[in-house]
């Protein structure tokens, strides 16, 4: 297994999506970068999952729309 796909689950399984924020998720992100780099470095199978590509996307949608300005207000 590589080491991006240990580090997702871990994620996954123990952080609840509610809990993730715009700092928190970009810094997750910035460690996923870096432990591709070392799974190529190590020669470990580029390991994607669809489950948890739905999961990452569930975050990212969720940070939209918190994020995303009020579109009632003027």
């Amino acid at each position: 297994m590589c080491i991006v796909s240990a580090v997702l689950d871990y994620g996954r399984m123990n952080i609840p999506t509610q809990q993730w924020d715009s700092s928190s998720w970009g810094q997750f992100q910035e460690i996923l970068k870096r432990l591709e780099k070392l799974d190529e470095k190590l020669d470990q199978p580029d390991c994607h999952d669809p489950d948890k590509a739905k999961w990452m996307k569930e975050v990212e949608d969720r940070l939209e729309k918190l994020e995303a300005p009020d579109q009632g207000q003027s």
